[in-house]
């Protein structure tokens, strides 16, 4: 029967000493006297193990800064922790710890406090926000036309969306200032802290919305041996917008899906559909705004015609339908251009 080198006592040795003496006079967790823990005066944020989060209550803080904290010596192997925070101050937590670790195959529970002590600073992205810290502007125009504030409030908010998805993982990314123009021709600035999620957004716009984007790069200073940048990003709408009436090559058209190279039309008459391309569109003008489209209720309807009664002037006439015409409900839209009506398709 194997003994204690130490005491004599036979059973289960650890390193040649029984249970008792093996863990006799040893400690396998610190803490230091006290965990400091800084805030950003400005966005609130605290920096825990290198990184700023956004934690609502500082008990939490607390709690987490001293796990962080803890040491635990190679041999130790935690397999659970308990921890309670309490307020002494505002500045100033309690936190007590109490730890189960694996030791050479024993169960050792041990007990640990500290304080942790909140202090104000300043985080580099409110610095950055706070200098006027940038490296892109977007400038969003439309073409031949002012940018109607509908269409404008759209893409600011499509923005900070893509902005938000952006920043998920990296909070140096952030917009710094949004400027709707009050100009003849309208349209917004918005200030980014990066010209790569610039150029990620204006890509993104252009598919959205068919636009023409032009980017200029400004050297303004060098950063740790690198040359620092400043891109400017426009991004020009075309004069028209999905579920417009435009007239291109002398036929009517509805404007469908938008993309960043090409433009889905259909024709009102025939209801057969082309794909554009955005160059070639520069010469579409339009004649009709979503708003212009009416929504007549259906009278009767056969094969060939619908009859329709106009929403104001309750006027009943009967249109021809289009190839492969469909409709849902007991509405059509239609629109008027000079004396003539049009049934439009369907737009998903």
């Amino acid at each position: 029967m194997p003994f204690c080198v130490k005491c004599g006592a036979e059973g289960p040795l650890y390193k040649s000493l029984c249970e008792s003496c093996f863990l006799e006079g040893k400690v396998f967790t610190s803490l230091p006297d006290h965990v400091d823990v800084f805030q950003c005066g400005h966005c609130g944020d605290y920096l825990l193990d290198g990184k700023w989060v956004d934690i609502e209550a500082r008990e939490e803080v607390s709690e987490k800064a001293v796990e962080l904290a803890v040491n635990v010596i190679k041999d130790a192997e935690p397999q659970s922790v308990g921890l309670h925070a309490e307020r002494i101050d505002e500045a100033n937590y309690g936190v007590g710890m109490t730890i189960s670790l694996s030791v050479e195959g024993l169960e050792v529970h041990e007990a640990r406090s500290t304080i942790v002590r909140f202090k104000n600073t300043s985080c580099p992205r409110c610095n950055k926000l706070m200098g006027n810290y940038y490296e892109g502007t977007l400038q969003v125009r439309t073409r031949d036309r002012k940018m109607p504030e509908d269409l404008r409030e759209e893409i600011v908010e499509r923005i900070y969306k893509l902005m938000g998805e952006h920043s998920k993982d990296n909070r140096e990314l952030f917009i710094s200032k949004v400027n709707r123009l009050t100009t003849s021709q309208g349209g917004v600035d918005v200030i980014l802290s990066s010209s790569v999620v610039g150029r990620n957004i204006s890509r993104d716009l252009a598919d959205q919305y068919a636009a023409e984007v032009k980017e200029t790069a400004k050297l303004v200073t060098q950063k740790q041996g690198k040359d620092l940048y400043r891109v400017t990003f426009l991004v020009r709408l075309p004069a028209y917008r999905f579920g417009d009436i435009v007239r291109y090559e002398n036929k009517l058209y509805l404007v469908g899906a938008l993309r960043a190279n090409s433009t889905k039309l259909t024709n009102l008459k025939t209801s057969q559909g082309v794909m554009v391309s955005n160059n070639d569109m520069i010469s579409a003008k339009v004649v009709g705004r979503k708003e212009d489209i009416i929504e007549a209720v259906v009278v009767t309807e056969t094969d060939r015609e619908v009859q329709v009664m106009h929403p104001t002037s309750f006027k009943v006439f009967d249109l021809r339908k289009p190839p492969k015409f469909e409709r849902k409900g007991d509405t059509v839209k239609i629109f008027q251009n000079d004396e003539e009506y049009y049934l439009l398709p369907l737009q998903g």
